[in-house]
């Protein structure tokens, strides 16, 4: 099916189109992950099912935290706006879009021809609702994606061709020719996003490289007026109802969902792979301004609450309370004993949003993937859906938080064993990691590139194996050899891990790494143990349940070891000492 639109965004990663007016967008996170909401078609004074989409979009985008709304045109129905003080600007947009999550800009393509378009792109209505952003072609810049909004209307042949019955407003817009050869110029695109159809929609080429996307639901929809034309492209999706649609972007992944007028999701389409600079997603958390970063760590949990599970989160939201965390780590083994079969799963609510309810806790967690979770749908942790389901959620399989002056570099470890890619290689699964060879040495490069660029004052590996260790699975041979020489290249001084269901500190193994297990989130392994390892460098072994808590300052680290009851069983301090150039 050709798309013949009257509007449209095109998204790529940065690049340079000096030509086009360029607006910077700074989200609450400054780096990393955007998200935003589309919807197309929509201006009709509420009626049509526009209060209801306005609603759930009002829902939908709290969920998601969004940054913008993008408008793909047709913005007041019938005609457009009659000039700027046309009270139906306010009677389409300002009185129906009233949600908390959507007083945020609203950037808009002029594409309303038949009224007065000067109105739209006029800086009065700005005034009349300062979340207006209008102009012809300009370009949004949000951080990791470039937003380019075109002009489409004059491309349509036909709203020429009886200018004597046509009602639009081509002011600017004349000579044609010289006005669509500008717009004219190649680039690599990822998305195109349009309106103008009253529907939901996605199209592809065959080759998966361009993704052609349907957001007009925003009203009034075209029931069942389809066109079944073979063509070489792919139709993956179409609803013809009302409704809308998110995308959610980090550095290497963009994440987009289309919803009905319920709300309910009704498609997920994923790209990967999007050509960018870094394959780790980037997290901005904000915290204090007190020059301290308190947070936990806990690992192996995901038991619906047995197992001590409840008891070590009971403990948590204590000690989280009398240190005001601003975030929790989490290394691993999320959900027992087979990860998520998906999004959907009930495992999900039973074993972290019902368990870790103390207030202390209501804030981000991050975390890694555990082998357990590759046993499951190990896509369905990574999934925005979850972040619906309870926005803390925040899991990718590599990643950096950047908080302040501290920068947590998060890596998957999974897949460097080899065995596990030897014995039941069919109880994993592997999906987003093969071919396992380019997987890795990506994620090392990058992850040895981003180390190196950072300048944080304090940088923490997190991974869920590991790399030194008397607890009963041993050292990982694997991160011995390829992970912790990167770590000592870049001077890292604490990695912290689960995988051994355990607490444990290690040091001194001939270089300065603090080696912090924390994986006693529910079941423990009592006594089992490797009896002769590092006897001169074990500062601290617990073969029960319990957690880690992490306090920093610019200049020294605080890690300490709890019990189930939350008692403190060890701690240690790191000094950091000199000032590296350029430390933030």
């Amino acid at each position: 099916m050709p798309i013949n639109a009257r509007s449209q965004s095109l998204l790529y990663p940065e690049q340079n189109m000096a030509e086009f007016p360029r607006i910077e967008h700074y989200s609450k996170r400054n780096v990393g992950p955007v998200a935003f909401l589309v919807v197309g078609d929509w201006g009709r004074g509420g009626n049509f099912n526009q209060s209801r989409v306005a609603s759930q979009m009002g829902d939908i985008g709290k969920k998601l935290g969004i940054d913008f709304v993008v408008s793909t045109g047709d913005n007041f129905y019938d005609d457009g706006l009659k000039g700027v003080n046309d009270p139906f600007f306010q009677k389409s947009f300002t009185s129906i879009y009233t949600a908390k999550s959507l007083q945020k800009p609203w950037y808009t393509g002029n594409h309303d021809y038949q009224g007065n378009t000067e109105a739209q792109l006029s800086p009065v209505l700005r005034k009349l609702d300062s979340r207006w952003r209008c102009k012809r072609n300009f370009i949004v810049g949000a951080g990791i994606v470039d937003i380019v909004f075109i002009d489409t209307t004059p491309f349509v042949g036909k709203y020429f061709d009886n200018p004597k019955n046509q009602k639009f407003d081509w002011k600017h817009v004349l000579p044609r020719d010289k006005y669509l050869s500008a717009l004219q110029k190649a680039h690599k695109v990822d998305m195109y996003i349009n309106g103008h159809d009253h529907c939901l929609e996605h199209i592809s080429n065959k080759k998966g490289t361009m993704h052609f996307l349907t957001s007009g639901g925003g009203s009034k929809a075209w029931k069942n007026d389809i066109h079944y034309v073979k063509n070489n492209d792919t139709t993956h999706f179409y609803y013809d109802g009302q409704g809308f649609m998110s995308v959610s972007l980090t550095n290497w992944r963009a994440n987009v969902l289309f919803y009905d007028v319920s709300g309910k999701p009704l498609y997920h389409m994923r790209i990967s792979n999007v050509t960018v600079t870094a394959r780790l997603v980037q997290i901005q958390q904000r915290i204090k301004l007190n020059g301290v970063i308190n947070f936990l760590a806990v690992g192996d949990w995901g038991r619906k609450g047995a197992f001590n599970q409840s008891a070590v989160a009971r403990s948590m939201g204590e000690i989280g309370a009398k240190l005001g965390i601003d975030f929790v780590v989490s290394t691993g083994d999320n959900f027992y004993t087979d990860g998520l079969t998906g999004v959907r799963d009930p495992a999900f609510a039973q074993s972290f949003t019902k368990i870790y309810t103390a207030r202390s806790l209501q804030k981000p967690w991050y975390a890694v993937l555990g082998n357990h979770d590759y046993h499951g749908n190990s896509k369905a942790q990574l999934s925005p859906l979850l972040r619906m389901r309870d926005r803390r959620w925040n899991c990718y399989r590599s990643y950096t938080v950047r908080a302040g002056f501290l920068q947590i570099f998060f890596v998957d470890t999974t897949p460097f064993k080899d065995k596990y890619f030897a014995k039941r290689p069919n109880k994993f699964n592997w999906t987003g990691v093969l071919p396992r060879n380019t997987y890795l040495s990506n994620l090392l490069k990058d992850l040895d590139t981003a180390l190196k660029t950072s300048k944080a004052a304090w940088k923490i590996v997190v991974g869920h194996h590991p790399i030194r260790s008397i607890g009963k699975q041993g050292d990982t041979e694997e991160l011995l050899q390829k992970l912790l020489p990167i770590l000592e290249a870049n001077k890292i001084p604490i990695y912290i891990n689960g995988h051994n269901h355990c607490l444990e500190h290690i040091n001194n193994t001939g270089i300065p790494i603090e080696f912090v297990t924390s994986g006693g989130g529910s079941r423990a392994w009592s006594n089992i143990i490797h009896h002769d390892r590092y006897k001169n460098n074990l500062k601290f072994y617990y073969d029960g349940q319990g957690f880690v808590s992490v306090r920093l300052t610019k200049r020294q680290a605080n890690v300490a070891f709890y019990d189930v009851s939350g008692k403190t069983l060890h701690s240690f301090e790191v000094k950091k000492f000199g000032t590296e150039e350029n430390e933030v």
